[in-house]
């Protein structure tokens, strides 16, 4: 992709955990599983693996910590440059803490896939699947909000995430999507550690349920 299209943010596109309560932006709203979009009629552009990222950033009282997490796989369809359909899977195993260094940053890591957080072993990929798409499919220059089943710990909620910018490279037709950043609930996906949803004599020693993403995606 041309250099003028900067990286995405965030290795699926910025998974990033929130817990700051002076973090002003708002708790996406979850729904149950909706029907995937698809269509017979569109074109596959592969997502570029390599140049696209998801970030994640977590708070809690005593601080933060922040970091990436790797794509796996993924697509969108297009028909006339309309979105159709798509998806994004995420390797949770990928975590990297950039926050911290050496056997710090390898701790906290170790912590984030285990089975009192988001259990990699069970769960070792997340994925994005995008839903309610009209049938003729939504312009993809000009997008400001997609919807999406987000499956995590094998638990599916339908959310909605906002879009910064699209971008084309006229030359290649390759696009690169970037969204804003957005909270979701960890909670709502069995994420339980730390959370004062489930625990009441946590005190000062809570992580926010609040978890901060933010994606960019290149396609190739």
């Amino acid at each position: 992709m041309n250099k003028n299209l900067t990286a995405l943010i965030l290795g699926i596109g910025l998974l990033s955990l929130s817990s700051c309560s002076g973090n002003k932006k708002e708790t996406t709203a979850t729904q149950e599983q909706q029907p995937v979009s698809t269509s017979s009629n569109s074109r596959t552009s592969p997502i570029d693996l390599e140049g696209s990222t998801l970030l994640w950033k977590g708070f809690k009282p005593a601080g933060e910590h922040y970091g990436s997490i790797a794509l796996s796989d993924g697509q969108i369809e297009l028909h006339e440059d309309k979105l159709v359909s798509g998806f994004v899977e995420v390797d949770m195993g990928s975590i990297k803490v950039t926050d911290l260094e050496g056997e710090m940053a390898e701790k906290l890591k170790a912590h984030l896939e285990g089975e009192d957080f988001f259990d990699v072993t069970q769960h070792p990929k997340a994925r994005f699947e995008l839903t309610d798409l009209p049938e003729e499919g939504l312009p993809l220059l000009g997008l400001t909000e997609i919807k999406g089943n987000l499956t995590l710990k094998g638990i599916v909620k339908n959310i909605s995430i906002p879009i910064e910018d699209v971008l084309m490279d006229q030359s290649t037709q390759k696009y690169q999507i970037r969204s804003k950043k957005f909270l979701i609930d960890r909670s709502e996906w069995n994420v339980r550690y730390g959370s004062k949803k489930f625990f009441d004599n946590l005190a000062d020693k809570f992580i926010n349920d609040e978890i901060e993403l933010q994606f960019v995606l290149s396609t190739r």
